[in-house]
């Protein structure tokens, strides 16, 4: 019989419904009647229906076709049809003898439908769009500034208006021809506007960015905002904002890069002497031809890298750096040359080029930068649009009347204690207090639900219970969107058709086969009385495993076996009461790649040293030659059973074949063999 655990079952499926992988015996195919006039475009008939060349080519495609190999010839298609109208025959009489209404059954497609589907939904609605905006965002790079106004995300209406209506008066200025630098230097709340030239946020300027170094609003009006023009006053979570675009161009390709720091210790003469002479020291030995990371570990004072050869990572244009440091850096135009030094705000440096990554293709960029992507905000962001979408289109209802009743009579604090410390089941009335689709919440379910999320964060009390009722309808509408995924999406509709039938195939095979041979102790015997002599085993030598957790005890056996003999030795073994030792035998007729074939060398009487085995230490034992015998009934049991299955099932599938009048015609399938 056939046996399975639970994790093995889904895998087996997963073969089962690749028909390539069904391992049916093709010795019961040649009984089928294949006539020669060519029925176009049918390749079989099976209970009157026709299965055509193009569904039987695209179940070739996605089962059949051997990874690798371009080339398929007649013979291919011919078997790969045969197994097919098998598979077919299979599921069709599974379905006749009622298998699918099992309840067990229909529960596991259950569970297999939410544990595929919900992932799919996430990959194909809320990651592939996400991740595809990305990587065309990471192939091109925008360069621009910024003015901020801070507003607290919970700020007030009044104090929103005075953010607008200054940020509005800036951006005129700007239109008019002010210096957007240095209205951003007076006026930016991004601290590092005031910073210094030539870093990052200086008089609000950026820098270069590709996708991904920005939040999604800031990144999505960078890049829908033309070179030169200044964009609407747009809102994240950081406040008001402004930016003006001054330049777009292609993103280079990541580096790895190396420098060699210097740091000036002091401001005076002397110490810009000092520093002086040390970089025309380094810069000397650098065009000398000395190795770059030897003269890091030499003079670098950058102490992290310097152990490195100055090796600072894998760094990208737009990753923020100083831009004199960035400039030289990725201007540097053969891998393992330098330059410098250039000045930054943490000393003088020398870079070298190391290494490039270019950007691979979207296939091949898609892992990483999903993970990338999972990380960051606009991920939830994107879920929660998707779920309020699915929201809108099916349309939701709640309770407003109570809503507002709560807002008049409870301040938010006085809200979350009522629905923390009220027992709503004990109340004579549960009225529904929200509706979507086929879902309903009651008072107290809401009640319970309110107490177990973390209630989101909001000026009143209507706006907390209506952010919580949101969440409530995000997550009933994945799981609607779930439920009706298999009408909506084709592809997701034929996945789950591929493992119906290979569950229901599972099932008849384990019914009528599997189980029947497993237990049908007189076909065994028969089949054995008929063909017992071909059940042998060849000369096979005898190995004696002795395994322990002690090293020294087991060392000290084998030293022993090799100079006393066997029975002396283990006879020493046993009176060693804190030696616990363990003796296994197997048998072995030629190499299989085991720790075991290392006895095939030996003599017999010769044992190996001790070695490393399974969390402990093992010795093996040549015991000699076990000579070919015939098998007992329960030793050829297991090959028995293989044998009456294979019987079974071919005699069951011409059975088949005559029941569902299946008719093959493998001469159509010549249209697919290229001339």
């Amino acid at each position: 019989m056939l046996k399975t655990s639970s994790t093995f079952r889904y895998v087996l499926l997963l073969s089962l419904v690749s028909i390539a992988g069904l391992g049916c015996s093709s010795s019961y195919t040649t009984a089928v009647e294949q006539p020669v006039e060519v029925v176009p475009d049918v390749v079989a008939m099976l209970n009157g229906s026709a299965i055509t060349l193009d569904e039987f080519k695209t179940n070739f495609d996605r089962n059949g076709r051997v990874p690798g190999e371009d080339s398929v010839s007649a013979d291919d298609y011919e078997e790969f049809l045969s197994r097919f109208v098998d598979f077919r025959l299979k599921v069709l009489e599974a379905r006749r003898i009622g298998l699918q209404d099992d309840p067990t059954l229909q529960t596991e497609v259950q569970q297999y439908r939410l544990q595929l589907a919900r992932p799919y939904i996430m990959e194909r609605r809320v990651f592939e769009p996400l991740v595809r905006e990305m990587y065309d965002r990471r192939t091109d790079m925008v360069e621009a500034s910024h003015i901020l106004l801070t507003v607290q995300p919970n700020a007030s209406p009044e104090d929103t208006l005075t953010a607008w209506n200054q940020l509005t008066a800036i951006r005129d200025s700007v239109v008019a021809g002010a210096s957007f630098g240095q209205l951003a230097a007076q006026y930016s709340q991004d601290p590092s506007a005031a910073g210094q030239p030539g870093n990052p946020g200086y008089q609000g300027q950026l820098g270069y960015f590709g996708g991904g170094r920005m939040v999604e609003a800031f990144e999505d009006m960078a890049f829908n905002t033309a070179v030169g023009e200044v964009s609407s006053i747009f809102r994240t979570q950081f406040g008001y904002h402004v930016l003006q675009v001054t330049d777009r161009k292609r993103l280079p390709a990541d580096r790895e890069l190396a420098h060699v720091m210097v740091r000036q210790q002091g401001a005076t003469p002397a110490d810009q002497a000092a520093t002086e002479a040390k970089l025309d020291s380094i810069q000397a030995v650098l065009e000398r031809g000395e190795v770059f990371a030897e003269v890091a570990r030499t003079y670098s004072d950058d102490q992290n890298s310097a152990v490195r050869g100055g090796n600072i990572g894998r760094l990208a244009f737009d990753a923020g750096l100083p831009f004199t440091f960035r400039d030289a850096a990725f201007g540097i135009e053969t891998e393992g040359q330098w330059a410098g030094p250039v000045r930054t705000n943490f000393g003088y440096h020398f870079i070298q080029f190391n290494s490039s990554f270019p950007l691979g293709s979207f296939e091949e960029e898609y892992e990483s930068m999903k993970s990338r992507i999972s990380q960051m905000p606009r991920t939830q962001a994107a879920q929660d649009a998707f779920a309020a979408r699915i929201v809108e289109e099916e349309g939701a209802w709640v309770d407003s009347s109570l809503v507002e009743g709560w807002a008049e009579s409870m301040s938010q604090d006085s809200l979350v204690r009522w629905m923390a410390l009220t027992d709503f089941s004990t109340l004579d009335d549960d009225p529904v207090f929200v509706e979507f689709a086929d879902s309903t919440l009651s008072l107290s379910e809401f009640a319970k639900f309110f107490r177990r999320i973390t209630v989101p964060a909001a000026r009143t009390a209507e706006q907390r219970v209506y952010g919580v009722v949101d969440q409530w309808l995000a997550e009933r509408a994945i799981d609607f969107e779930v439920n009706q995924l298999e009408q909506r999406d084709p592809e997701f509709a034929a996945t789950m058709q591929d493992f119906r039938d290979g569950l229901l195939l599972f099932r008849f095979m384990e019914k009528e086969v599997w189980e029947k041979a497993a237990t049908d102790t007189t076909a065994l015997e028969a089949h054995f009385a008929e063909h017992g002599s071909s059940y042998r085993f060849p000369d096979r030598t005898r190995v004696v495993s002795y395994s322990s957790v002690n090293e020294e005890g087991l060392n000290r056996l084998v030293t022993s076996i090799r100079g006393s003999g066997l029975d002396a030795a283990l006879t020493e073994a046993e009176a060693d009461t804190l030696f616990v030792l363990r003796a296994d035998t197997t048998f072995i007729a030629e190499p299989s790649g085991s720790i075991f074939d290392q006895v095939l060398s030996l003599n017999q009487g010769e044992i190996t040293d001790a070695s490393s085995y399974n969390q402990g230490w093992i010795a093996l034992y040549n015991d000699g030659i076990d000579p070919e015998r015939e098998m007992t009934f329960d030793e050829a049991r297991s090959e028995l059973v293989n044998e009456v299955q294979a019987d079974l099932e071919s005699q069951l599938m011409a059975d088949l074949r005559v029941q569902y009048g299946v008719v093959l015609y493998p001469e159509a399938l010549q249209a697919l063999i290229p001339e």
